[in-house]
This record gives structure tokens, C-alpha cells and sequence, in this order.
């Protein structure tokens, strides 16, 4: 366990810190360590030298053309793919819109001959990209001036840091859910991502912390109990989801809407089997009674079934279609009748020690009924 001073091209600062005892649930799902998380997702690097080095060639960049591009009156160019080589973290928080704010920057820079304040403008005031930028940067735009609250790399280690506070506090399925909406607000509100940390920290510490148990059992119960018969499914949070409450005003709209619900049971799967669940399948599990409390068991064993399963179909050379756990709580919560036959087809087939290759020759499956092939 150690912690880490992270750099990047545009972030020299040093002020970025990352712990591989601590764990963020990244836009994908995906539950990394913050090491992880950053080198990975967000472009740092632990080596200052070497993104001092790509700050030097983003500067050089600025000033060479491309032989892939179209020369401009003066020579100078840029690409699409040198701009996300130079700002790696822009195609992961840009998602669908991140190709609509590079082409207004290379479109802007090319033409302008080079101008990397015309190019920025392009990006984030063209017609083509405009609304792309607002809904990437949301609110970074002070409504009254016109001007920027702050850069771009900014916002994103801001929203780094909001993303970071809530893993820490144990509110990984709240992060994923609504951490950009969170962080939006606060640059709406003019806040700076320190005092949001510093808020959430001095509610958990005077408030949440000075809770017993049972109170804090009864309050969640309360809550449960209420909310799930406003919505006439089950809704169950845990005690981390306290936190969450008291921090978030606006959260009753969103345990109304389930959305709280389905992305504390989704972080869980993606923690327990490293995976993730779209949302549909998420209100699936909780419509069949799925809650936070018992899904970390649930999906383990779910898990541990799937690989099971695909080792015998490997051996069986058969095609691996049953590797995931959500395929087993098809299976079990569902009764996928399909999947149910497979496992079962699977099953006999390994107490018959059959396989495919010695299959009968009219359908090469490994099928077994009883104890016979067909």
C-alpha cells in the first residue's frame, strides 16, 4: 500500500495523488485501484520527466505540420489522431462527443494556420461541436461573461477529485450515477472540488460517524420500507447510502426513480465479478428481490458457477457461453429455460464423461440425454 504523485502533459502540478490502497468505479464499470485508475484511464504518469517530455512535444506539435494532413498557407497542421495521442483522458470523458470536439480543433487549428487559441475557440463555440462542448463541460461557461471558469484539464482533475471523495467514502455506485452531475453543480455554484471533499468529509465525521448502529439501522429501514411502497418495487440501500443522503438534497427523486438502487447493486456486481451491468439488467435483479445486502453473495456464487461452467465447456470443446455470472442468474432468478438447458445439457455430459470429440457423427454436439449421445 503506497501513495503516489501523478503528472501529465497539462497537469505538472504534482498536486494529483493517488493511493493503490483505494478503489474508483470508472465511467466503464470497471473497479480499479486509483493508481490504476489514473495511469490508466486519466493519462498520468508517476514519471515527471516523462510528461514534462510530452508537454515539450505537445509545444513542438504546435509548431510542425503532419505529413498526413493537408498543409495549410504556412505548414502548419494537426490531426485528429495527434490530438488524442496529446490529450489521451479527452476520448474517455468525452465519450460519443469526444470525436465532435477534437474535429472542431483540428478544423480550427488548420485552418487558422496554426492557432492554438483559434482552434480552442473552434471547440468550444463552433456550430459543429458547441452543444457537444456544454454537455461535456457542463457549466464551465460562466452564463453572465461568456468566459471560461476555468480550462479544460481543470475541470476534468476537479471531477477527478469529486470521483475520488465519493469511492473513498464507500459511495462507489453513487460516483458512477450522478458524480459528473455532482461536480457540474458545484461549477455551476461557482464550489471548487476541495470544498465539496471537505463538506462530505465534515458530514461523515460529525454526523454519520456519531450515529450508533441501530440508529442508523432504523433510519435505512424507514427508508426502504417508505420508498418501496412509493414505488411499488423493492428499494434497498445500504448504510453507506446515509452519506449520500445527507450530502445530496436531490437524492429522494433518484431512490424514486431507482436509479440510486440499481447503481449501488451494479457496482457491487462489477466490484464481485469484474463486469458490468447495463441498467436494464440491474432493475431486472431488483425486481426479483436482488438487494445491496445480499447481492455481494449473490453474484459471488453466481460467479464462481460461470467459470465452473466454462471450464467444462472448454474441456467439452464446446463454444464458452456460459463464462459470465449474469448467464447464471438467468439461469436462476429467471429460468431462462434455454440457459437452464445448457447447464444441464453441460452437467451430464461431464458425470457421462463425454465430449465432443467422441460424439455420435450425425450432430458432433456432446448432447446427452441420460446417459446416451445424440
Amino acid at each position: 500500500m503506497a501513495k503516489y504523485t501523478l503528472y501529465r502533459r497539462d497537469d505538472l502540478s504534482g498536486n494529483v495523488v493517488a493511493d493503490d490502497s483505494k478503489y474508483i468505479v470508472g465511467d466503464d464499470g470497471i473497479r480499479r485501484n486509483e493508481l490504476e485508475h489514473f495511469t490508466k484511464k486519466a493519462g498520468y504518469t508517476v514519471n515527471k520527466d516523462e510528461a514534462e517530455g510530452l508537454a515539450e512535444a505537445y509545444a513542438n506539435a504546435s509548431t510542425s505540420s503532419s505529413s498526413k494532413s493537408d498543409t495549410t498557407v504556412d505548414g502548419k497542421t494537426t490531426t485528429r489522431t495527434q490530438v488524442y495521442t496529446l490529450l489521451p483522458w479527452l476520448q474517455k470523458y468525452a465519450g460519443a462527443d469526444a470525436n465532435a470536439l477534437v474535429d472542431a480543433y483540428v478544423k480550427g487549428y488548420n485552418e487558422s494556420g496554426g492557432s492554438a487559441e483559434f482552434a480552442l475557440a473552434e471547440m468550444r463555440f463552433g456550430k459543429d461541436s458547441g452543444e457537444a462542448y456544454k454537455r461535456v463541460f457542463a457549466n464551465i461557461v460562466d452564463p453572465d461573461t461568456g468566459a471560461l471558469k476555468m480550462t479544460e484539464s481543470e475541470y476534468i482533475s476537479g471531477l477527478e477529485k469529486v470521483l475520488t471523495t465519493l469511492t473513498e467514502y464507500n459511495l462507489n455506485g453513487y460516483a458512477s450515477a450522478k458524480g459528473k452531475s455532482v461536480w457540474a453543480t458545484l461549477v455551476g455554484n461557482n464550489t471548487s472540488a476541495e470544498s465539496y471533499t471537505n463538506r462530505v468529509k465534515l458530514v461523515h465525521d460529525r454526523v454519520i460517524n456519531r450515529m450508533d448502529e441501530e440508529l442508523k439501522t432504523s433510519i435505512i429501514n424507514q427508508y426502504n420500507e417508505y420508498f418501496t411502497q412509493v414505488t411499488g418495487t423493492p428499494v434497498s440501500i445500504g448504510n453507506e447510502s446515509i452519506l449520500a443522503i445527507a450530502i445530496d438534497p436531490n437524492i429522494n427523486e433518484d431512490v424514486l426513480a431507482g436509479r440510486l438502487n440499481a447503481s449501488e447493486i451494479g457496482a457491487v456486481y462489477t466490484g464481485v465479478t469484474g463486469d458490468a451491468l447495463d441498467l436494464g439488467s440491474v432493475q431486472r435483479l431488483t425486481g426479483v428481490g436482488v438487494t445491496t445486502q445480499s447481492a455481494e453473495r449473490q453474484f459471488a456464487t453466481a460467479s464462481a458457477t460461470a467459470k465452473a461452467l466454462a471450464r467444462m465447456q472448454r474441456r467439452q470443446r464446446r463454444d464458452v457461453t456460459l463464462g459470465k455470472a449474469m448467464g447464471v442468474l438467468e439461469a436462476q432468478l429467471f429460468g431462462d429455460e434455454l440457459i437452464s438447458g445448457q447447464i444441464k445439457s453441460i452437467g451430464a455430459q461431464a458425470l457421462s464423461s463425454s465430449s465432443v470429440q467422441v460424439g455420435a457423427a450425425k450432430t458432433q454436439t456432446g448432447g446427452v440425454i441420460g446417459l446416451t449421445e445424440i
